[in-house]
């Protein structure tokens, strides 16, 4: 097996479609950028694996950060079952022998030296491949999903652990979790935790002029999470409650996406649930805004709203430690570890600490940039980014060698 001084490792990542789960795509356009600021002599080759009938547009977001598309190959459809069997069969009756599925071949081919995925390709696949475990949701809030997707889920991170080479988990509590839940695996574990990163331009745009574009107040805080039941909109709406009577001037903006794959209702109701409560004009909802819109709203808040029970590892956290911004972070493991620069925290099923929270940064806080936390970022970015790259070659480098 050739080195990093052969020439470059050329790895290959699984297109992870959009489509109602924008966490996968975000997390390969930040680490895509993250290994191109590294030099050119120690920089993987960049490879998009995408189905074979996938259009451009679909990973349009990722095209310039990659150095070339690879395409899965096309099976007829028995050749397609009979892999199916073949793994199954391999894995019932432990066989070690390394069989050769069309995708590894092909992947051979091209001189792929590892392939980044979710998920699992069998066992003893012949290409070294990272799986990434995004988060153990279901485990803590097991209320929130159907048997069958907590049972297919288990066996997703059962034959994972099982199967790939290295699993890749966002932070230290997720691999707490990967270790209990399956001791076996427990030294496949590697933390590769991402930095978010930002638009070159985002300090050159006047926040209040996009906050105009939808017709804000001066003063909000702005909570950018999907609308998941787990990202806990309902304890907001609870502390807005308490302070209408003698805070109706405290404003919460909402962007994200509305569709909650497990409750196709939930957004709906909790709309209803707004209006019930006389919150019109305290919960307002934009929707998906456009990705370089969120930076500005983060901006020209008075400070970012993070309420979730559970996350693998934060996006909103990350880009509020890479944009520069006041947060106020539900007390969860994970929040912690991420630890943001003077983050302030509550219990996330305390609507009365939350409100006392929102009622301090009303009082101690001006819309607008924050000169002080902006600097802070983007001095610390780079150096963050490097390390993000650099333990992901570490990564890399040890499951090629």
């Amino acid at each position: 097996m050739h080195t990093m001084t052969d020439r470059n490792i050329r790895v290959a990542f699984n297109h992870m479609p959009a489509e109602g789960w924008t966490a996968g795509s975000h997390y390969l356009k930040n680490l895509f950028l993250a290994l191109r600021s590294l030099e050119d002599s120690t920089r993987p080759q960049i490879a998009l694996l995408v189905g074979h009938n996938v259009q451009a547009e679909k990973y349009a977001s990722l095209s310039p950060y990659i150095d070339l598309v690879l395409y899965h190959p096309i099976l007829p459809t028995w050749l397609r079952y009979w892999e199916r069997q073949r793994a199954q069969l391999q894995r019932r009756m432990r066989v070690l022998k390394v069989l050769r599925p069309a995708l590894s071949v092909y992947l051979q081919k091209q001189k792929v030296d590892a392939l980044f995925t979710m998920g699992t390709l069998g066992p003893q696949f012949a290409v070294p491949y990272l799986a990434w475990i995004p988060d153990f949701q279901h485990l803590h809030l097991p209320e929130m999903f159907s048997e069958d997707e907590i049972r297919n889920r288990n066996r997703g991170i059962f034959d994972t652990a099982h199967d790939a080479d290295i699993v890749v988990l966002s932070s230290n509590n997720a691999r707490q979790d990967f270790e209990r839940f399956v001791p076996y695996a427990a030294s496949k574990a590697r933390v590769l935790s991402f930095v978010a990163q930002v638009p070159d331009d985002i300090y050159t745009t006047d926040p209040d002029e996009v906050c105009q574009v939808y017709d804000l107040p001066k003063k909000f805080i702005y909570l950018p999470n999907q609308f998941w039941k787990h990202k806990n909109h309902e304890v907001v709406l609870k502390a807005l409650s308490l302070l209408r009577p003698e805070h109706p001037e405290i404003v919460v903006v909402c962007t994200g996406n509305t569709n909650e794959y497990r409750d196709p209702l939930y957004f709906s109701q909790l709309l209803a649930r707004v209006s019930s409560l006389g919150l019109r004009n305290n919960f307002i909802v934009l929707g998906m805004v456009p990705h370089k819109h969120l930076f500005q709203l983060m901006r020209q808040s008075l400070a970012v709203l993070q309420p979730s029970l559970f996350e693998g590892w934060s996006t909103t956290v990350e880009e509020v430690k890479s944009v520069g911004k006041k947060i106020i972070l539900s007390d969860i493991a994970v929040h912690q570890e991420q630890a943001p620069p003077e983050a302030v925290f509550f219990r996330p099923n305390d609507e009365q600490q939350l409100a006392d929270c929102m009622i301090s940064i009303y009082a101690k806080t001006q819309p607008g940039p924050d000169e002080k936390l902006e600097l802070l970022a983007k001095e610390s970015l780079p150096d963050r980014t490097r390390a993000f790259a650099q333990t992901f070659i570490e990564i890399l480098t040890s499951v090629i060698e």
